[in-house]
């Protein structure tokens, strides 16, 4: 990346976990957050205690395969480092894809949906990405494997990503069949309508949260609704995409899927491109916007799924053993590193004090150690800046007069284990409201928590923040539910429950943590046109 780049843009495509909220905030991770949906999907994390060792890792060796000019490097010895965030250290190297690389994959893309896959009858591309959702099973212990070392995800996480990964994609086979437009009144002779038509090439540009799964939420729509695309990597994570562009090419025609690697840099050339008909973006807020400049200049359309700071209100009437349970998993899974992560715990006075220690009990028997440990539920931060940059916030709100909690026996935030980038799940209560543990979309399992003494003060503090991506209410008080269900400014609120997220639920946020939708039904609309088309079949009518 040149150093005349954009910060903004670096924060994401650069380095897309790694900056601080609202300024340089943390990439979304739609929900990507929890991994919740289907009754037998796999649980996405174990509940052990313990504090985790760790054994000798295996470490991946390089990704082969065909590739656009940036993809592995057969020998490992040029491009960007990949690094283990459980060890620190380097798996493989994937070199940056430049701009005559970037140029070709689009071209392949425009080629490949003018000639090929925009005439591709839905029936065709809905069996086409059966048989891609079939790969994805087929190859689920590699595909979790490489999520494993690459992005620290612990084993039975990395597992059910794969599978939800493979159920979007069903899904997305059976909707690329699902009627759409309407037929309107006409004259004698004339027949009126309106249909949609897929857009072209599509950019996808995914983070490193959940590097696999949200690729396949926005390359699943787009290609189902007739476009081609280029996806770009996170480029700490690029290496269960590329798996997944490899796979592809098994059953799509050539062009119609592939991968570019590489930063900021990467990431405006695609924002830029001519050919580039639409940009689907997972990021950072400040990042987001970056991308819809350089997208506006060209007038082209983006989805943005950007950051949050989500609230988790409990009234005192709530079930507060299901509230407890509910709000260590809202801030800790994934090692906090979701967008949809409830990091502000918004508690009612009268039981804060018991509340706080039910949360903190449950937070401390958890188990951070490294990803292929079965004991594992919380493995490694994504680099060893997110630990640190946890921990500075921590340490300011301390300092400012608040009360933290830490596992028992722990005395800091980062856990010191075979040079990982590791941190303790931890809370911090009281903390000033203008601190960035409060405000700050951190990445990383830290927990604000306030007190409040009326309906009307928790729905304030719960929308203290820029963002609107997600909140959660839990009472036992049905007016009081209804009240909050309809009251909470946010995209997906949930309601005596946390982080459910179905293949079948388009989800998106609000305010300052984007547009567009992902997933279900809606979806059609952002890779998708509507047009309307009169047909003179009575000449002199």
């Amino acid at each position: 990346m040149s150093g005349q780049e954009h910060p903004a843009l670096t924060s994401v495509t650069e380095d897309s976990a790694n900056t601080r909220a609202d300024e340089r905030s943390s990439p979304r991770g739609p929900v990507p957050g929890p991994v919740t949906g289907g009754a037998d999907r796999d649980r996405a994390a174990n509940t052990r205690p313990g504090t985790g060792s760790s054994p000798k890792r295996p470490v991946p060796g390089p990704v082969t395969g065909g590739a656009v000019n940036g993809g592995p490097d057969r020998d490992g010895s040029r491009g960007r480092g990949i690094v283990d965030p459980a060890t620190g250290r380097v798996l493989t190297r994937v070199p940056d894809t430049d701009g005559p690389g970037v140029a070709d994959a689009v071209a392949r893309a425009d080629t490949a949906f003018r000639t090929v896959w925009a005439d591709t009858s839905p029936a065709r591309r809905a069996g086409l990405l059966r048989e891609l959702a079939g790969l994805l099973r087929e190859d689920r212990d590699h595909l979790a494997a490489l999520e494993r070392g690459n992005a620290g995800k612990p084993t039975a996480r990395a597992g059910a990503e794969v599978a939800f990964a493979a159920d979007v994609v069903d899904w997305f086979a059976a909707a690329a069949r699902y009627p759409v437009g309407e037929t309107h009144p006409a004259a004698p002779g004339l027949r009126t309508y309106t249909d949609r038509v897929p857009v072209g090439v599509c950019a996808a540009i995914c983070p490193n949260n959940y590097p696999l799964l949200l690729a396949v939420w926005k390359i699943a729509a787009a290609l189902a609704y007739g476009n081609t695309v280029v996806v770009k990597p996170a480029p700490e994570t690029p290496l269960s995409v590329r798996r997944l562009v490899e796979s592809a090419a098994r059953v799509l025609p050539p062009g119609v899927l592939s991968a570019v690697y590489g930063g900021a840099e990467t990431g405006r050339l695609l924002c830029e491109h001519a050919d580039v008909a639409m940009v689907s973006f997972t990021g950072s807020t400040a990042a987001g916007r970056e991308v819809a400049r350089r997208c506006g200049d060209g007038l082209k359309p983006v989805s943005l799924e950007l950051g949050g700071k989500s609230p988790v209100v409990v009234f005192r009437d709530a079930d507060l053993d299901a509230a407890a349970r509910a709000v260590v998993a809202g801030f800790t899974g994934n090692t906090g590193q979701m967008c949809v992560a409830g990091t502000r715990l918004i508690v009612d006075r009268a039981v804060h004090e018991e509340f706080v220690a039910r949360v903190a009990e449950l937070a401390g028997a958890l188990c951070v150690g490294p990803p292929e440990d079965p004991r594992t539920d919380l493995g490694p931060l994504i680099s060893r800046a997110a630990a640190d940059r946890a921990a500075e916030a921590v340490k300011e709100a301390a300092e400012r007069g608040a009360r933290v909690i830490l596992p028992p026996g722990r005395r800091e935030v980062r856990h010191r284990l075979d040079g990982g980038f590791y941190a303790h799940p931890v809370i911090v209560d009281g903390a000033p409201f203008d601190t960035r543990a409060w405000r700050e979309e951190l990445f990383a399992p830290v927990l604000s928590v306030a007190a409040f003494d009326t309906d009307a003060q928790a729905l304030d503090l719960a929308h203290d923040t820029a963002y609107g991506l997600s909140a959660s209410v839990w009472t036992g008080d049905a007016d009081r539910a209804e009240h909050f269900g309809r009251a909470l400014r946010a995209g997906m609120v949930w309601v005596n429950t946390w982080g459910d997220t179905e293949e079948t639920v388009s989800v998106s946020g609000m305010g300052q943590s984007g547009y567009g939708r992902e997933l279900g039904i809606h979806a059609v609309e952002g890779y998708t046109r509507p047009r309307a088309v009169w047909v003179a079949h009575r000449t002199g009518r």
